[in-house]
Order: C-alpha cells, then sequence, then structure tokens
C-alpha cells in the first residue's frame, strides 16, 4: 500500500513538473516569435515546428515516461536552437561551432528520454538497448535532416531550420550533424549508466 500511495505521489509531482516546463517554455517561444515577427527574421517559420515537438513530447508524457529533468532539457534544446534568431550560429563558444553544441546536446536529451524510457519496457537489456537507442537517435537525426534539405531545395537560403543559412554551409554538414548527435548520445548513455550505477551503490550502502 506504502509503495502504491509513493508511485503515485511521484507521478503526480512529474505531471505538475512537466506541465510546469509546458508553460513557461510556451512563453519564452512566444516572446522570441513576437521578436522574430518584429525583425521579419525567417525563425518566424520555426515557431511552430517547435511548439508541434514540445506539445507531442508532453502528449505523450505518460507513454514514454517522460521526467520533468529531461522534458525541461527538451525544451532548453528547443530554445538552444531558437536562439540563432540572435545570429547565435555564427558563433564559436570555446572554439567550436554553436550548430554543433546544439546538436549535441539534442543527442544528450534524446538519449535521457530513450534510455528511461527503454527501461521502462523492460525487454531491451544490456548492449542491445544501447544499440537500439543511438539507433533510433540516428532516425531523428536523418529526419530532420531530410526536412531541413526540403526546406533548402523550396525555400533557400535564411535562417532558421527550415532555411539553409549559418551553420549549414559546410559541405559535411549532415554528417557532423549527426555525428554531433550521436557523441551527445553517447555522453548521454555514459552519464545515465554513472547515474544507475552510483544509485546502485548508495542502495546496497542502505542510504
Amino acid at each position: 500500500m506504502a509503495g502504491k500511495a509513493q508511485r503515485k505521489k511521484s507521478e503526480t509531482v512529474e505531471k505538475k513538473g512537466n506541465f510546469f516546463v509546458l508553460l513557461i517554455t510556451t512563453v519564452i517561444l512566444i516572446a522570441l516569435e513576437i521578436y522574430s515577427l518584429k525583425l521579419d527574421s525567417h525563425y518566424k517559420y520555426d515557431f511552430i515546428f517547435l511548439m508541434v515537438l514540445l506539445y507531442g513530447l508532453y502528449h505523450y508524457r505518460s507513454a514514454v515516461g517522460l521526467h520533468p529533468f529531461h522534458y525541461g532539457l527538451f525544451a532548453a534544446f528547443l530554445l538552444l536552437h531558437n536562439l540563432g534568431v540572435f545570429d547565435l550560429y555564427t558563433i564559436y563558444p570555446l572554439g567550436i561551432e554553436y550548430d554543433y553544441w546544439v546538436h549535441g546536446f539534442f543527442g544528450l536529451v534524446s538519449s535521457l528520454i530513450l534510455f528511461r524510457f527503454y527501461n521502462r519496457l523492460g525487454f531491451y537489456r544490456g548492449a542491445f538497448k544501447i544499440i537500439a537507442i543511438i539507433t533510433v537517435l540516428l532516425g531523428f537525426s536523418a529526419l530532420h535532416e531530410l526536412y531541413e534539405y526540403a526546406g533548402a531545395l523550396v525555400l533557400g537560403e535564411g535562417e532558421g531550420v527550415l532555411f539553409i543559412g549559418a551553420g549549414d554551409l559546410d559541405e559535411w554538414d549532415t554528417q557532423n550533424d549527426m555525428l554531433n548527435n550521436m557523441i551527445g548520445g553517447a555522453l548521454g548513455l555514459v552519464l545515465y549508466g554513472l547515474w544507475n550505477a552510483a544509485k546502485g551503490s548508495l542502495r546496497q550502502k542502505g542510504i
């Protein structure tokens, strides 16, 4: 009975946490959209794409076992992309192209969400679970690149995910983006593995 009550309490906390992330991120994205419209930036078109991702993941939160921390990281990824309206895709933090950071962060966040999801499913184990996560992550990466490619063919050069612009002009852009997604994903899996190992160690010590 106590375990059931604890589980219900945890689910309530997660529900409230996810809704809070949704609300705050929506407000920020609307503010960025207003700014993009004032500038007449191509980022004004990204608003719909980002809202679909934000609300789509929220809609399936129960199915994937979405944790508010992971949802917050996903929301941060969406905001990092949309901050490109301030020309951030032209800068090189720590000597690394901003676009690489964003793709790497996407990989990290996606691997955390997928790892928790596959843990809940239970029938993916060991190395196969790692392979499944990386495969799905690269599948998402490929879909994004195809979406971006379609936008480039139809709409041409500019800024924003539908327009080829800063961060996308390298002839190896697609390969670099997918590589950085995979690097971020691998880092996320390592961090999750360390986290689980630390929790297991604390449980053994009765902490």
